[in-house]
């Protein structure tokens, strides 16, 4: 049976309960015109940068995750994670620098962008791990000189709840998910689902045995062991700029043993875990892989919320219609019948189920489920 999350009755009240570390009693004053005086002095910095940016480019992170996720699988997905963030987000900080009238403010997201960079190339070219780390010192040197030309004082205020949104699920071994908003890589899986296809269509084998899902699964029970979540954790899967009270410190990290925070993070973590399972098995047990993802694309729209629900197992709480779930469970009646008894509405739609005998993907009998219905009746 399903277990019944009373949260989800009232999902706007749901929020982290954070501080803002960037709110220090000083305000960014972004079209501050940076004196020449500084640019000379770090003009080394901005040579580097176009460097650094080149490499980026030019970086294959799928070849070295291949190559690093089995010495060290939690720091290879870190490293990738963070990779592919600042994808994300690096030709628009650069549209902005290379302007004409550019602001203090693209400035400081490039000298970050750089900063981010130097950090990552630590893990991928070790054998310069010296230059990288001095680099990145001199950097922080030069962003905390640049706030103090960019900032005023002010009366800071550092509580910041931040509500999630109405974008929950129900993962199928049962805890709560949300995927967030903006496309945040830590926890939206529809980067996720966009690497699977690359490793399908080119027969990677980062889907054999079960491995990623089976880190991600021993990654929650050991969480759910020690009973808190790192700084790297949070920062990994949530990536908010206001951050968790740390009061405690364990082997000089800090820790937070906040329920909320936990829980959502460890809804993420099986997310993927589920996620990554149901396309493991489909690369072990099916013929040819390839035809396999282009039968999901079509039959599904290509819609990842269509995919967690019909060939993951998801459940999905429905943010258009007031207490609905929508799900693929054959028998959900039984599985959610807490769920009926206080009023909530079940949507079936027919899942997708990989068929090991023949090996490949089917969607479900549906004269199965037409013989079910008048049977019930």
């Amino acid at each position: 049976m399903i277990k019944y999350f009373k949260e989800l009755e009232n999902r706007e009240e749901y929020y982290l309960a954070l501080v803002n570390v960037e709110d220090n009693g000083k305000k960014e004053v972004y079209d501050y015109r940076i004196p020449l005086s500084f640019i000379e002095k770090y003009s080394e910095i901005f040579k580097q940068g176009d460097l650094l940016i080149n490499i980026f480019n030019r970086f294959n992170i799928d070849e070295w995750f291949k190559k690093n996720i089995y010495i060290d699988y939690e720091n290879a997905c870190s490293v990738s994670s963070e990779f592919e963030s600042i994808e994300e987000e690096i030709y628009w900080i650069l549209d902005e620098y290379k302007k004409i009238d550019f602001s203090s403010k693209a400035i400081e997201n490039y000298l970050y962008l750089i900063k981010r960079l130097s950090f990552i190339y630590i893990d991928l070219f070790p054998k310069n791990k010296e230059y990288y780390t001095s680099l990145n010192k001199t950097i922080i040197e030069a962003i905390n000189e640049l706030k103090k030309y960019m900032t005023i004082q002010y009366e800071q205020n550092k509580k910041d709840n931040v509500y999630q949104p109405d974008a929950w699920y129900i993962t199928p071994n049962g805890y709560l998910y949300n995927v967030g908003k903006y496309g945040h890589k830590g926890r939206d899986l529809s980067f996720n689902y966009n690497r699977i296809k690359y490793s399908i269509n080119y027969n990677e084998n980062i889907l054999e045995n079960h491995k990623t899902s089976d880190g991600y699964l021993n990654m929650s029970k050991e969480i759910k062991e020690k009973g808190y979540i790192t700084t790297g954790q949070f920062k990994n899967f949530l990536n908010y700029i206001s951050q968790p009270v740390y009061l405690e410190y364990i082997n000089g990290i800090p820790v937070t043993r906040e329920r909320h925070i936990i829980e959502l993070i460890l809804g993420i973590i099986n997310a993927k875990a589920c996620f990554y399972r149901f396309f493991e098995d489909l690369y072990i047990y099916t013929e040819s892989p390839q035809n396999e993802i282009e039968k999901i694309i079509d039959w599904t729209n290509d819609d990842i919320g269509d995919i967690l629900v019909r060939c993951c197992g998801f459940h999905k709480v429905e943010s258009t219609q007031t207490k609905t779930i929508t799900t693929s469970l054959i028998n959900y009646e039984s599985e959610f019948s807490d769920y009926i008894n206080n009023g909530w509405t079940i949507r079936f739609i027919p899942p997708i189920i990989i068929n090991k005998d023949k090996k490949n993907i089917e969607e479900y009998d549906s004269d199965f489920l037409i013989i079910r219905q008048l049977l019930k009746k």
